[in-house]
């Protein structure tokens, strides 16, 4: 199916959504909450785990550190506020999909996202979705993805909330957000920083982490407006700038710099008549870095790339609980750089979703057909279900294919890309239960994953990284979410974590594949009593392997943190906090000669207006 095929169905669709023209003012309210709606309705089989604000209001800022402590999923981070990527269900940083209101921002020269470029306080959700995501969410959506999400709500009045916090390192940290709003205009604006000297002590030879200092500002506003009573339109705005420089090593110095910045920009349409709801997005994303070897030097390395989305979705409902969705996109990107000479590279694609809600079961069906410029893309599919057995229990089931398109860094980065790779892609399932009464809720889940073609960066004999394809691999595993909380006479108390077991294995000689530990778990627990708060969080990464060969491997480690807060009764409401990190100093790194802050200490405080 050519790009004309497509730009046909797109103007079908808009052709169908304007011939229809019955109102129906109430179907619309709790859209409006949601700027990715597909997220829920069409996640029946899998787990969607949402991160709650009071974790994210005093958690550290970087999105590293929110979800390492509560998801399941493995970082490797090449030290405090350096390159953090993610690892789900044993898959790479680059099949990890991280969607900001419904777009794919995984970069596109290393097709992933650096968790520490991410301020957390910038979002009102944050939802994580183990399992394939491809079919809604494109190239790289293997694992797992990863939503941060900008609320609009109208007719909400107005708040304003302030975090400001100082640490150890000479670290800094603040952020404002502000919302006000109308019955028909909503707006929400944030903006957040955060700058440190990042000179921890290393535990051996009285080395320091030297080179380590960094700074970075994030500024995101969103804006929506009822132009009758069903038609909207919503902006969203994402600007971000950093500048650090590159830590080495207890083998390697260094004294290197990078700089880089994202703009992210997003236009929607939005019509609601009768039957029908129609999307039409417009995106338009930036990337910008510059890598300079030597700080004190002019010269660098670099990278940009523009990248242009459009994609018009038309929503039927066929009954009062069946829904069938057409989306089709187009996704056009241009990049240059050091070894990267003015590439281009053209995305079109179609999808059919339909799910439908029947008493106590509930499934969803998706399609994805797609032609991409320079590879041929598989046909994807994705079928979900869910069943609620009794009041408590309910069970999941979902089966699916999803694929990875080698990246530009891949193909082309100047020490070492590898022009012959293929694209990867999957088979996927898994089942699960979910457990829920009054105080208790559990979600478990085991999946299998058959991966061809596996992407994967790696030391060559010289030591040099590059990707190469590992012909086959599978994965497999248990996921366990579990939270408990009990109100008592004047207290509460809230108890979370989660576990995961991970097998991923090199079919050619049955190793594990390297930085995947088989165990991950994390806990927290937060006491409520008058106006204070207790909380603690601890984390437990098992052994990793270093080498293909699975000889060299690192320990694994097991860290926690304490903390206390006080809530003013004040106007406006204030709340002061102290917490101590890796309280009892341990020693530990997830990349080789790269160690982690050993204890250290934050206070915090926070204004609601």
């Amino acid at each position: 199916m050519n790009r004309t095929n497509y730009i046909f169905i797109i103007l079908i669709g808009i052709c169908c959504f304007s011939a229809r023209a019955q109102t129906d003012s109430i179907r619309w309210l709790q859209e409006v909450e949601l700027s990715d709606s597909k997220l829920k309705s069409n996640s029946s089989g899998q787990h969607l785990h949402s991160i709650a604000d009071s974790i994210v209001q005093y958690s550290d800022p970087a999105l590293t550190n929110v979800l390492k402590f509560n998801s399941p999923f493995f970082f490797r981070e090449n030290g405090f506020g350096m390159v953090s990527s993610a690892s789900v269900r044993g898959t790479g940083a680059s099949q990890t999909a991280v969607v900001w209101n419904g777009i794919n921002i995984n970069s596109q020269f290393t097709g992933q996202t650096d968790f520490n470029t991410i301020n957390s306080k910038a979002f009102d959700d944050i939802n994580l979705r183990p399992g394939g995501g491809s079919v809604l969410y494109g190239s790289g959506a293997i694992g797992g993805t990863i939503h941060l999400n900008n609320s609009l709500r109208f007719n909400n009045g107005s708040s304003i909330f302030v975090y400001a916090g100082a640490g150890s390192f000479d670290t800094y940290q603040a952020s404002a957000n502000a919302q006000v709003s109308s019955d028909k205009t909503a707006l929400n604006i944030s903006l957040s920083g955060i700058r440190s000297a990042n000179d921890y002590d290393y535990p051996v030879n009285d080395f320091k982490n030297e080179n380590g200092d960094f700074d970075n500002i994030a500024l995101n506003a969103a804006i929506g407006h009822w132009l009758t009573e069903d038609h909207l339109v919503k902006f969203y705005s994402n600007l971000y700038q950093g500048n650090r420089g590159f830590s080495g090593t207890v083998f390697i110095d260094a004294n290197s710099k990078y700089e880089d910045r994202n703009y992210r920009n997003l236009l929607e349409y939005k019509a609601f008549l009768g039957k029908f709801t129609s999307s039409l997005k417009f995106a338009l994303l930036s990337e910008e870095f510059k890598y300079y070897e030597n700080r004190n030097s002019f010269d660098h390395s670099f990278g940009s790339a523009k990248t242009g989305i459009i994609k018009y979705d038309l929503k039927y409902e066929v009954f009062e609980d069946a829904f069938l969705n057409l989306i089709a996109d187009y996704t056009n990107i241009d990049a240059e750089g050091s070894g990267i000479e003015d590439q281009k590279r053209e995305t079109s694609g179609v999808a059919l979703l339909y799910n439908q809600s029947l008493r106590d079961f509930q499934y969803d069906i998706s399609l994805r057909i797609e032609e991409t410029s320079d590879f041929e893309s598989p046909i994807l599919f994705s079928v979900g279900s869910k069943y609620q057995l009794t009041d408590n229990y309910l069970l999941r089931f979902n089966f699916s294919k999803n694929y990875q398109i080698p990246t530009f860094n891949d193909l082309f980065w100047l020490q070492g890309g590898n022009e012959d790779l293929q694209p990867e892609n999957s088979l996927q399932s898994e089942i699960g239960v979910d457990f829920r009464n009054k105080k208790l809720e559990i979600n478990a889940t085991v999946f299998y994953i058959d991966l061809e073609n596996l992407i994967r960066w790696i030391p060559n004999e010289t030591g040099v990284w590059q990707p190469n394809n590992t012909k086959s691999a599978y994965n497999y595993g248990l996921e366990l979410f579990a939270t408990w909380q009990n109100n008592f006479k004047a207290s509460n108390l809230k108890l979370t974590g989660n576990y995961a077991y991970t097998r991923s294995i090199d079919r050619s000689n049955g190793n594990q594949l390297i930085y995947t530990p088989y165990h991950k778990a994390t806990a927290q627990a937060s006491y409520t009593f008058s106006n204070w708060n207790l909380f603690t969080r601890g984390l437990y990464n098992g052994k990793i392997f270093t080498s293909t060969d699975n000889i060299y491997e690192l320990d694994s480690y097991a860290i926690a943190d304490l903390g206390i807060t006080r809530h003013l009764n004040t106007k406006p409401a204030i709340r002061i906090g102290a917490e101590v990190n890796n309280l009892f100093n341990k020693d530990y790194q997830s990349l080789p000669g790269r160690y982690m802050p050993g204890r250290s200490f934050k206070t915090f405080l926070t204004i609601k207006f």
